[in-house]
């Protein structure tokens, strides 16, 4: 990702992966957010100040990355360059990871753009995602959610601006479908995880079972957002 060679079936040099930051213990049981490591040992579960504060509507969040520099490059890779290599390597290593929930699993719902983001960029990078952990876990994918609001970007916002600006944005269609389903939904990062929990507040409403959210990367578990 620097610029160094990189074997065919890799997406890191050397010098990279040895840098990257692979989520670990100890992390928030539910939004699975890497915390510091005072919280205490692996087999201890742990809430982060967002989790105890906000409502979550989904039961598990879960990324492979730690969000810096390094995974930086990997998500942007995939959000603006629709690089199927890249997001069928994270798929990988998700599904060897967390393969546990995607059994528990009955579909895929990826993350929608707003149509007129998709029309500028031509793709949707929560597809490009969800495509390959389709392939990976013969999941099939379900786009039953539709972004009806176009909102502003998150970044830079703090948890109740970014809880604002998503509220009512994301409507349901094939409503019928979902009682007694567990989904997994997909997108390329959690921040606040305010996008990820309005897709699961919606889907909540329909019966569904269980709802997770996997993402590539996830930030830290900051208090900068409060």
């Amino acid at each position: 990702m620097c610029g160094c060679e990189i074997t065919p079936d890799s997406i890191f040099c050397l010098k990279c992966f040895s840098k990257v930051t692979f989520i670990d213990y100890p992390f928030c049981t539910i939004c699975g957010k890497m915390l510091e490591s005072s919280y205490g040992n692996s087999g201890d579960n742990f809430l982060c100040d967002t989790c105890q504060t906000y409502p979550r509507y989904f039961d598990k969040a879960r990324a492979l990355f730690q969000y810096d520099d390094i995974s930086k490059n990997v998500v942007m890779k995939i959000k603006n360059h629709a690089d199927n290599f890249v997001a069928k390597v994270c798929a990988v290593m998700m599904f060897s990871r967390y393969n546990d929930i995607f059994r528990k699993a009955d579909c895929l719902v990826p993350v929608p753009s707003h149509w007129s983001r998709f029309l500028k960029r031509g793709f949707n990078p929560a597809d490009i995602i969800a495509a390959e952990f389709s392939k990976i876990s013969s999941l099939p994918i379900c786009n039953i959610l539709k972004r009806t609001k176009k909102t502003d970007y998150q970044k830079g916002k703090n948890i109740h601006e970014r809880l604002n600006n998503v509220q009512n944005a994301f409507s349901c269609s094939k409503c019928t479908e979902l009682s007694g389903k567990s989904i997994i939904l997909i997108d390329d990062v959690m921040t606040t995880g305010a996008t990820l929990n309005e897709c699961a507040n919606v889907l909540k409403h329909y019966q569904c079972a269980k709802i997770f959210c996997f993402t590539i990367a996830s930030t830290s578990s900051y208090k900068k957002y409060f």
